[in-house]
């Protein structure tokens, strides 16, 4: 656009009348209060396409409110740094930089100042990250059997789960998990001394459940050490729990098959007396085919008893794991958006080595494997909105056959077998909805002895639950 000195002069008086700095170049067709038949509009229209002016960020000029020296300056500046383009004189322009020269630097230390800022923020941010989801959850389980045990009830709940992921350097990250539940029934108990309790609502308070570290090195060594939610299985059929403990792993091949070891001391609960050691592989073995085969070993004996959950000191319960265990998974997309995944775990229980309870079956044979299998549809992600995944899985979970399973919601329980259906969906922005249903041939209470009075025989377990995570 060729712009005559008249034209030059209407631009200056223009940008005089008073213009901000302090938004986005836009064409003066963007400023609501600027008509087209303004006698200025053709002279602020070059301006702002040349990124000589903007608007005050509300799609305004303001052409009436009175302009500092301040952003006069930055009009220059910008002027200065276009090259002058068609606006006349070179030394009009010098003139107006000696003119707000003092301006112009100052403006010029702000900007680097605020560069420094940000640049200072995003590393921050970058160092620290803090997500997780407040969760609303309802189940019914009739795993009580008319109350003879507890009312799983209970896990109607509120649940907050925070989590953060802290940079320490390049090679290093630190993590924690911080969750906090409290339930809105009042659930019938069983206190461990075999009474009943009823009435009460059961609060659980918030804490620092996990925190770990992470190292990833740049000759592609991870190290994973501290006290965290470990899965082990490709359905975490051989372990998931809670463990403190370190494992190391190294890649062997090219695709990304790992291989390394591990110790983790067992610390779902308070009264654990017993840890396990040994090696694992894992990763993609080939294309579209994923293994994890791991032996654990642990600290005691076949024949020495370990510490039973919930009943500190009863070890007349004997070894209801045996010295090792076994697992070997795998997982493969058997088609598009169709994945299966599987597990087969072992032990070297023996029968004679324990308190002689009653297995799924109702009989004493020796019961020390476990599989899964599962089948997902699709996967759900929170920020996309009709997002859905849908799974069903089969479980047998041996007496002995593993040394702490977990599905991370409770659903596969030791000594049961069964199948699970399940479904997620988003319907709207960072909300998933899910719904669970568990139908399992399953023993009362696994860890006691066919002496014991409290009920332990096999039961037909139903369990259908629902919930709505808040992402965020």
């Amino acid at each position: 656009m060729f712009f005559s000195k008249k034209k030059l002069s209407t631009a200056v008086l223009a940008a005089m009348l008073g213009i901000s700095g302090t938004s986005f170049a836009a064409g003066a067709d963007s400023f609501s209060d600027v008509p087209k038949t303004h006698w200025s509009y053709e002279a602020l229209d070059y301006l702002a396409k040349e990124g000589i002016i903007e608007g005050m960020g509300d799609n305004t000029f303001q052409g009436g409110r009175t302009m500092t020296r301040y952003e006069m300056a930055s009009i220059v500046y910008r002027a200065v740094k276009h090259g002058g383009g068609d606006f006349g004189s070179k030394s009009v322009l010098e003139r107006l930089e000696r003119e707000y020269g003092d301006e112009i630097s100052k403006l010029k230390q702000q900007v680097d100042q605020n560069t420094k800022d940000i640049a200072e923020l995003k590393s921050l941010s970058d160092r620290v990250k803090l997500y997780g989801f407040v969760r609303l959850q309802w189940q019914d389980d009739n795993r009580d059997k008319g109350d003879t045990y507890a009312d799983e009830n209970i896990n109607r709940r509120v649940m907050l789960d925070l989590r953060g992921d802290m940079k320490i350097n390049d090679e290093w990250m630190g993590h924690f998990d911080v969750e906090a539940k409290q339930h809105y029934t009042r659930p019938s108990m069983r206190v461990w001394d075999g009474s009943q309790s009823r009435g009460e609502t059961l609060h659980e308070d918030g804490t620092f459940k996990r925190f770990w570290l992470d190292g990833h090195f740049k000759n592609g060594l991870e190290i994973t050490a501290g006290r965290r939610w470990t899965p082990m299985g490709m359905n975490f059929t051989m372990l998931g729990a809670d463990t403190v403990g370190i494992d190391a792993t190294y890649p062997i091949t090219k695709r990304g098959l790992r291989l390394g070891g591990f110790y983790y001391d067992m610390d779902e609960y308070s009264n654990a007396d017993f840890n396990f050691y040994g090696p694992i592989i894992k990763g993609p073995l080939m294309k579209n085919f994923d293994i994890v085969a791991a032996y654990a070993k642990l600290n005691k004996g076949k024949g020495e008893p370990l510490q039973v959950p919930y009943n500190s000191g009863l070890y007349d319960r004997g070894n209801f794991i045996g010295s090792h265990a076994f697992l070997f998974g795998i997982g493969t997309n058997i088609a598009k958006n169709f994945r299966l995944s599987a597990d087969f775990v072992q032990t070297n229980h023996s029968y004679e080595n324990d308190g002689h309870a009653a297995n799924i079956n109702g009989d004493t044979k020796d019961n020390k494997r476990a599989y899964t299998a599962k089948l997902d549809y699709k996967w759900t992600n929170p920020d996309v909105v009709k997002s859905f995944g849908a799974f069903v899985r089969y479980h047998y979970i041996g007496r002995n056959g593993t040394i702490w399973n977990d599905d991370n919601d409770g659903l596969m329980l030791r000594n049961s077998r069964g199948w699970t259906l399940g479904f997620r969906y988003v319907p709207w922005k960072h909300i998933t909805w899910g719904v669970d249903y568990t139908i399992a041939n399953a023993n009362m209470a696994p860890w006691e002895r066919s002496s014991d009075s409290w009920n332990n025989q096999p039961y037909k377990r139903k369990t259908i639950r629902t919930q709505i995570d808040f992402n965020f």
